[in-house]
């Protein structure tokens, strides 16, 4: 007979199958739970498009870097810079792409890819010189590994698709799964939601709390900073970490339930963050929380304010919103920021003095030049037999070599300023190269050297060039030539594109058969300071500038340079220089100007000088030209002479002791005397830029460049008689709208390129300025833009205006305001008369 188990343990036993079926389900369904929220996360689109992102990225970055580096080769530092910058960034591309989950069999060519960047490192952290002379390595190693990237971009969305594929078939296979264990646990759930029921209360404010703690929690880690304040909207600590306690030196126990803006704010920000908070407490509004780091000032316990960089995080708690700040000292950091700031201050400073001791030097050295050149000037007066002409002619062609050595030493300072000083003109590339050559080879027969000239390429048309600038380049060729090609033969050759085709550019060789310069030299010979023969029983001299000085030349000229060599088998070198050919009648007009000189009226001159025998000669060569000259050998003795005599002008030195000439020039301006208008041209050898701009403003009316020839002389006192002309009430009938006699002097200077720049330049000046100085108010205003805009319409043959602005400038210093404003309506009409003259004449 079978015995029934008692009522109460059948229940016991149903409640233990009913809780081990749910646990089973419940395992069962929690591990399938589990491993589909693993497949779901390893699909995660986020995950899935950072990875793509980071090997789209790759290559993208490859493509930035490639373009950097052909911006490189302008030289810039900036663009050097901007090269290593976007290595850094490819690099660590690839080292993220590293790091990134499996992508198939691409993960070889990252680690190959990344070899091939580490080889380069010590490159990219190299000077700009040589991370410059290596770009075309660079280049080809980038052009070697150019569809990596792209390879490993392509495999890593073939390999995610695959994956993603598959484990879309094995979720839905497991959901199906799931799905089944889910309604089996359900129904058991259901039998013990009864059970659960009263304990659900208690579960849901649990879970309200570990929400609420895993808020607080989030915006602790969303900012990490080295101190941490907590904070309730009305500003009472609630929290200090250890590292505030070291940062404020205040315990915790004394900083919680204080004031946070009272206990740590600087006194003098206290008002503003007061306001801040109520206008939180107010509007719900905040300046500060989750909107990055702030930099102020805050006070510890012993009263030391600091600097601090501030970020703010809102959160939200069953007691109100709090405010979790993240403050760390950045005193540190400040100062270390000073240091720089005073580094780059220092280094400025040190520019600026390598300056002045560049033009300083500069005027040392031209003050003797200008001698030995004026005197050698004086000796060409005609009478010279053949023989004694060629040898003058020869000292004189090397007097202007030396002094375009002089200019060049310089060209490193004048090559970082905006002023462009190249003076085309139209040449004979015939006559040029041949005067060369004959004048070069004196120094080739000492060295036992021949030199060979192959004009068979050029013809009798005239460009229009910079001929100094081409002088001074095959010069250096040449006698680098010379001095390493001893005893062997030297060529140089030039020529002009096929006959027949318009002239646009110009190309050079100087070919020698001496030692020839070894492969992994020829990238460094351009860089200053480098001379191949570096032992101590050197054969040749020099500083090994000369080509770094053909560099910098040709690519001021817009062409390029290159040197082909074998050792043993000698050298050449390149130059493709871009011309143009001049008009048929900018060359007449050149000619005419040349051939013809006007005679000059006689002239009473000061000429202002503290050197001996450079006063002597420029008085020898003044009076050789008819004009009387007065002498003073300083700035005092000059103010002293003009106050006593009148005349026609004043030619002035600049570096003299005591009294400079700038100063001098504006005594004799400003004073009362006879020569308060007298125009004073500046005689200086200073050669940087910003010199001319010192002199304008000191109120000179030129500027003559030492050493001094008869042309250059004559040219000036030419525009100092012409601006020394009355002025006359009706300009129409006193003056012409342009000075035709400057504007060819200027073609022939500048060119018509350039010419035209520079009009356009002044056209945009005085239309921005015109109008201001017609609503000028005060005599000193309009004193001030009449010369200023007299002094660009002189410069550029705007003769009209420049004499009606001339004469507001007197009337502006004789206190005369009805005649200054009068003469002020007229400039309007006389700027459109002088633009339409500048258009008449194609410019």
């Amino acid at each position: 007979m079978k015995v029934k188990a008692p009522p109460g343990r059948k229940k016991i036993w149903a409640r233990y199958l009913l809780i081990l079926a749910l646990l089973a389900g419940v395992t069962v369904a929690s591990y399938i739970a589990l491993d589909v929220w693993n497949r779901i996360r390893a699909l995660d689109s986020a995950q899935q498009d950072h990875a793509d992102w980071v090997f789209s990225q790759l290559e993208i970055e490859y493509l930035k870097l490639d373009r950097a580096l052909d911006r490189a080769r302008s030289g810039e530092a900036d663009d050097l810079a901007n090269l290593r910058k976007r290595f850094d960034i490819f690099y660590s591309r690839t080292d993220i792409a590293a790091r990134v989950r499996n992508i198939g069999g691409v993960g070889t060519e990252i680690e190959d890819l990344r070899a091939v960047l580490d080889t380069h490192i010590p490159l990219i952290e190299s000077a700009d010189d040589r991370l410059f002379g290596d770009l075309d390595a660079l280049q080809e190693t980038l052009r070697q590994i150019e569809g990596v990237p792209r390879e490993i971009a392509l495999a890593s969305i073939a390999d995610a698709a695959t994956v993603s594929e598959e484990e879309r078939h094995q979720i839905v296979r497991l959901i199906e799964l799931l799905l089944v264990i889910v309604m089996l646990v359900t129904i058991a759930l259901v039998v013990a939601i009864i059970r659960l029921s009263r304990q659900a209360k208690t579960l849901h404010r649990t879970s309200l709390e570990s929400q609420q703690n895993h808020a607080r929690l989030a915006s602790t880690l969303r900012a990490s900073l080295d101190a941490v304040v907590v904070i309730d909207e009305s500003g009472t600590i609630r929290d200090f970490n250890g590292s505030a306690e070291t940062i404020f030196g205040r315990a915790r126990a004394s900083a919680i339930d204080q004031n946070f803006i009272d206990l740590l704010i600087a006194p003098h920000l206290r008002d503003h963050m007061h306001e801040n908070l109520a206008k939180f407490r107010t509007t719900g509004e905040t300046s500060y929380s989750d909107t990055g780091r702030h930099e102020l000032e805050m006070i510890d316990r012993t009263g030391r304010i600091f600097p601090v960089e501030l970020s703010v995080s809102l959160a939200r708690s069953a007691d109100g919103p709090v405010f979790v700040s993240y403050i760390r000292d950045i005193t540190d950091k400040q100062q270390k920021d000073r240091e720089i700031v005073q580094a780059r201050d220092e280094a400025l400073a040190a520019y600026r003095e390598k300056s002045r001791f560049f033009a300083m030097m500069s005027h040392e050295m031209r003050t003797p030049l200008n001698g030995v050149l004026s005197a050698i000037h004086l000796l060409d007066d005609g009478r010279l037999n053949d023989e004694q002409q060629k040898f003058l002619d020869a000292a004189l062609t090397s007097g202007d070599i030396l002094l375009g050595h002089i200019n060049d030493v310089l060209s490193i300072e004048r090559s970082e300023s905006d002023t462009d000083d190249q003076q085309l003109q139209a040449c004979d590339m015939t006559a040029v190269t041949s005067g060369l050559v004959g004048t070069m080879e004196p120094l080739a027969r000492t060295s036992g050297a021949r030199l060979h000239l192959d004009q068979t390429g050029l013809t009798d048309r005239p460009i229009l060039t910079d001929p100094r600038a081409i002088q001074q380049i095959l010069v250096n060729l040449l006698s680098n030539a010379i001095k390493f090609s001893t005893d062997g033969d030297i060529t140089l050759r030039a020529s002009y594109p096929t006959s027949g085709t318009p002239i646009t550019y110009l190309h050079l060789e100087v070919m020698d058969d001496g030692p020839g310069i070894p492969p992994e030299d020829i990238d460094r010979i351009f860089d200053d300071f480098v001379s191949l023969d570096s032992s101590y029983e050197r054969r040749t001299g020099g500083t090994g500038l000369g080509l770094g000085i053909v560099r910098r030349l040709v690519q001021r000229l817009g062409g390029d340079v290159r040197c082909e060599s074998e050792p043993g088998y000698g050298s050449t070198f390149t130059i493709r220089l871009p011309v143009t050919a001049p008009d048929d009648a900018g060359i007449q007009v050149q000619a005419e100007l040349h051939e013809t000189l006007p005679e000059q009226p006689k002239l009473h001159l000061l000429v202002v000088d503290d050197n001996e025998i450079n006063r002597d000669l420029l008085r020898a060569m003044l009076e050789r030209l008819g004009h009387t000259v007065m002498l003073a050998t300083g700035g005092q003795e000059a103010v002293d002479l003009a106050a006593a005599d009148r005349f026609d002008g004043i030619l002035m030195d600049i570096s003299m002791p005591g009294l400079n000439g700038i100063d001098a020039t504006q005594a004799i301006l400003s004073g009362d005397g006879p020569n308060r208008k007298t125009p004073v041209v500046a005689v200086t050898a200073h050669a940087l830029p910003n010199d001319r701009h010192r002199f304008r403003a000191a109120g000179m009316s030129g500027y003559l460049h030492k050493p001094l020839d008869t042309k250059a002389l004559r040219v000036a006192l030419g525009d100092l008689i012409s601006s020394e002309t009355p002025p006359q009430t009706n300009t129409d009938a006193a003056y012409g709208v342009l000075n035709e006699t400057q504007i060819h002097e200027l073609l022939e200077l500048l060119g018509r390129e350039k010419l035209l720049e520079r009009i356009r330049t002044l056209t945009r000046n005085v239309e921005h300025d015109l109008p201001q100085l017609m609503q000028a108010e005060t005599l000193a205003h309009l004193q001030t833009r009449s010369h200023a805009m007299a002094g660009m319409c002189g410069m550029l043959g705007a003769e009209k205006m420049h004499c009606l602005l001339s004469q507001i400038e007197t009337a502006c210093k004789d206190g005369d305001w009805k005649k200054a404003r009068q003469t002020v309506d007229l400039l309007p009409a006389v700027w459109q008369q002088t633009q339409t003259a500048w258009n008449q004449r194609n410019l």
